[in-house]
């Protein structure tokens, strides 16, 4: 009887220990930094015939040199179970732009800024410079997502696909392919909320596809907490406000 139990307990401990381990290399798995490719696809962008066919004219150059800047920028998603920061590292040096303008718009395409993302408390921030101010821009993370059985396998990992509508006439849709074999709601700066880590993003002729991704034992998400806070709604609203500001202000101008 002794020996039975002694047998039965050992099991169970060994159980109980292996399991353990189990648990914690899950865990440390789900500390991964993200590497993400960019790449644009002209087709998928809905110009008439006459705006295909024209001339390369100053505007086409423009987006142009934008394009080739945003295939050299470094697209990096850092993430916990908890938390998740995204951020867009140049890939060319500064004396060597031939338009910085085009180089700024080249980083802004899957936002502005840096992207803090928090699962438990369901937010993000985004941390960015507006009208010369520094802002902590806070948002929610929403699950509006439309999931799709669609799937396919990218980066080794099976994948399902997620779209949601612009919120304007203008916005292109978005399409999300997530994998749910690393649960975690974290994507690209405002994209977030499916129910896994975002490998693939569409945002019109935009694309950013998992290049590479590497767990780590630690990682720690750093915050960001310089700027002034505010809502996603009340930038926009000031915005605008500026804007109309300006607007009266070129009127009383010409008068």
């Amino acid at each position: 009887m002794f020996i039975a139990m002694w047998f039965f307990m050992s099991k169970f401990l060994s159980f109980i220990i292996i399991s353990s381990f189990i648990s914690l290399g899950l865990n440390a798995q789900q500390n991964a930094i993200v590497y993400y490719d960019y790449s644009f696809h002209p087709e998928k962008l809905s110009i008439n015939k006459e705006l295909k066919n024209a001339p390369k004219t100053e505007m086409n150059f423009f987006m142009k040199l934008a394009e080739e800047y945003a295939k050299q920028h470094k697209y990096i998603l850092k993430f916990t179970p908890k938390e998740a920061l995204y951020k867009v590292e140049a890939g060319i040096k500064p004396d060597e732009l031939l338009d910085p303008s085009a180089w700024r718009i080249s980083q802004w395409t899957f936002g502005k800024g840096v992207f803090y993302q928090n699962a438990p408390q369901r937010y993000i921030l985004n941390q960015k410079t507006s009208m010369n101010q520094l802002y902590l821009v806070r948002d929610t993370i929403k699950s509006d997502w439309t999931i799709s059985y669609e799937k396919r396998i990218i980066g080794g990992l099976k994948c399902y696909k997620a779209t949601k509508k612009a919120k304007t006439k203008k916005g292109f849709d978005i399409e999300a392919w997530f994998t749910p074999e690393i649960p975690v709601p974290f994507g690209p700066g405002r994209f977030a909320g499916t129910p896994g880590l975002i490998v693939e993003l569409n945002y019109g002729p935009h694309t950013l596809s998992l290049k590479k991704l590497t767990y780590k034992k630690h990682l720690k998400i750093k915050k960001p907490i310089e700027g002034k806070p505010i809502s996603a709604v009340e930038l926009k609203d000031l915005f605008f406000k500026k804007k109309w500001e300006l607007y009266q202000k070129m009127q009383s101008r010409n008068r």
